[in-house]
């Protein structure tokens, strides 16, 4: 298997960059002889983490391979993650950071990719470094589900946060959408290939204005 071949020469650091797929340019296996930090050594001599960090990279090369979610957002997502991840101070957290991880992607790889588009929010014409994705999944004619996911840094803590709404489109691609669980209501507009997005109601909280914004198609 290919990959099996990636993580032999990227160990053995001999496959320039530039040889790699598109794919993985940004996305790769842990390198454990170059590992720095103390999340990355410890990943390494951990042997459930490190078959923790093998998995992830298995279910991200059948996401980029296999699916449509656009490379681009699996970078972002991806470098984001690491992050977060790199901010752990023991062996647990940095276990649970890759469980939720696979998790993420495991959902991305069994959902039915053909009515599914996949938008980031945009600041000055390139992806906010707030990172900030919807993912719009047609339900039928009239009813969609959007999966919002937003990340952000607050007291040099990283943090995410990942709502789902269901709701239902009109002639005039207009949106509302609810997450059952709070009551919370966005209202999204659509103008060509961009949506804008903001809050609709008091059951969001401030939390929810993270998603506020306007968000462009990925390809």
């Amino acid at each position: 298997m290919a990959v099996l071949n990636y993580r032999r020469w990227l160990v053995g650091g001999f496959i320039p960059m530039a040889f790699l797929p598109l794919a993985f340019a940004q996305i790769l296996p842990l390198d454990c002889e170059n590992a720095k930090n103390f999340v990355e050594k410890t990943t390494c001599s951990n042997p459930k983490l490190t078959e923790l960090d093998s998995q992830l990279f298995d279910e991200l090369e059948q996401a980029a391979q296999e699916t449509k979610v656009p490379v681009q957002l699996l970078e972002l997502t991806q470098q984001s993650w690491m992050k977060a991840r790199n901010l752990c101070k023991n062996t647990a957290c940095i276990e649970q950071a890759y469980q939720k991880r696979l998790l993420e992607i495991k959902n991305l790889n069994t959902t039915d990719q053909e009515f599914v588009r996949y938008f980031i929010r945009m600041k000055d014409k390139k992806p906010d470094t707030n990172l900030a994705l919807l993912q719009l999944q047609t339900l039928d004619e009239k009813r969609l589900r959007v999966l919002a996911q937003t990340f952000w840094t607050s007291n040099d803590n990283r943090h995410s946060q990942t709502t789902d709404f269901s709701g239902y489109a009109n002639q005039a691609k207009k949106i509302t959408v609810k997450d059952l669980d709070t009551g919370c209501i966005l209202k999204l507009s659509q103008h060509k290939e961009q949506w804008k997005v903001w809050q609709a109601s008091p059951l969001c909280g401030n939390r929810n204005l993270r998603f506020s914004g306007l968000y462009e198609l990925q390809k």
